[in-house]
């Protein structure tokens, strides 16, 4: 079976065909045997599998030194609702196809490489990323309680519902001195490699999201009643905040800061009635720490400013503010070296978009490798890589392994 047809049936295992996209939400009995069916993949590869505490899948591929600190690979086979069929498969399916075209070739890896599909990337309980932040140990016992989904379901009965045992978790932690180096492949969701034209894209950072919600309070009036002049309208103050969100983002310090409002609640919610509340959920990502933080702060005081002027009140209430990685320089160079000895272009790059490889930053040295998305679309039925394309990432990810395994 090639990566194309291994992704085309995985997805098969689908809670919504009808919708014409791909769901398959972590910890599901659709996800569940989606997992069981990788598992069988990677045994096929000549790895041995194993499910942690937390429902992270292992498959581990014995090097010549087992004690020596083994070399990791994978991404995730969660999507969202109704989404793309490539979105952290690849990394998880490619990963497996890297491996078996090494032990083809007779490679024999002093370190153990190890691939990861990492349990819950899409933010199903509101936070994404879920696997790997077990992984780091950023969940206490009461978070799991308290994080839920769209339909009450809190994260540890969902585990329950998976097998597992909420109280175990701690014991998914990794220990950091066991992994010389993290590598992930993945589409790349924008348009800069289809753009350029070249066939890679090693990443050399990774921007992290501060979001945030800005609630704008006025006074729910009757439409016909209120002049233009009497009115304290929540929404026109909003969208007077929108443009200059937009402005803010495009003229940042590092120019690659990029700003979102992509959810927007207004209240009461009637044709005849002044807005007395807008809420929006603004996203802002770049690379550049301080540069991002900058155009955060502009944004806020800027909403300050607005509610002032119109006789609004604003509020700021915190989602999630995570930090900016660099790659390490170790998973770059090797990268690099297996796109020219493969003789495939490449382009260093920044990726805009959240990947567990970010989180796992925080215990270990991280890289990735991109392949193109067709039109920069991706968390859409759209969704698409060539077969070419896929087959050269899973290239550069198996040299990238090569290297790293020495």
């Amino acid at each position: 079976m090639t990566l194309h047809d291994a992704i085309a049936r995985l997805a098969q295992f689908n809670d919504d065909p009808a919708a014409g996209g791909i769901t398959r939400e972590v910890y599901t009995p659709t996800y569940q045997a989606a997992l069981a069916w990788v598992a069988e993949r990677m045994q096929a590869a000549g790895m041995t599998t194993r499910i942690d505490a937390f429902g992270n899948l292992w498959g581990r591929w014995e090097g010549t030194d087992p004690s020596a600190p083994r070399v990791v690979t994978g991404s995730h086979v969660d999507t969202t609702l109704n989404a793309g069929r490539y979105d952290g498969v690849v990394g998880v399916l490619g990963a497996v196809e890297a491996v078996a075209r090494l032990r083809e070739r007779g490679v024999q890896p002093r370190r153990s490489i190890e691939v990861l599909a990492f349990a819950g990337e899409e933010p199903r309980f509101g936070l994404g990323c879920i696997g790997s932040r077990a992984l780091v140990g950023a969940f206490t016992r009461e978070d799991l309680d308290a994080l839920c989904d769209r339909d009450g379901v809190s994260l540890a009965d969902a585990l329950r519902g998976a097998g597992l045992d909420p109280d175990a978790v701690p014991q998914a932690r990794l220990d950091p001195a066991g992994v010389h180096a993290f590598v992930e492949l993945h589409i790349e969701q924008g348009a800069v490699l289809e753009t350029g034209g070249e066939a890679i894209g090693v990443v050399t950072a990774i921007a992290a999201p501060h979001d945030f919600r800005l609630t704008f309070t006025g006074a729910a009036t009757h439409s016909g009643a209120t002049p233009m002049h009497l009115r304290r309208d929540a929404l026109a103050g909003a969208a007077e905040l929108l443009v200059e969100l937009e402005r803010l983002a495009t003229v940042s310090a590092s120019r690659t800061t990029v700003a979102t409002v992509g959810v927007i609640g207004v209240a009461p919610g009637a044709i005849n009635v002044v807005p007395g509340e807008a809420r929006l959920d603004v996203d802002v990502r770049d690379a550049d720490l301080a540069a991002r933080e900058a155009v955060v702060d502009g944004i806020v005081l800027a909403a300050r400013e607005i509610a002032a002027r119109r006789r609004l009140t604003v509020a700021v209430e915190p989602i999630v503010r995570d930090t900016p990685v660099p790659c390490a320089p170790e998973v770059v160079t090797a990268a690099e070296a297996a796109c020219a000895e493969l003789g495939l272009s490449h382009r260093r790059m920044t990726s805009g978009a959240y990947h567990d490889a970010m989180i796992m930053a925080a215990a270990v040295p991280v890289g990735m490798v991109f392949v193109p998305s067709r039109g920069g679309v991706s968390h859409h039925p759209d969704e698409y890589t060539a077969p070419e394309q896929l087959d050269a990432g899973v290239a550069v990810l198996a040299g990238t392994l090569q290297r790293l395994a020495v």
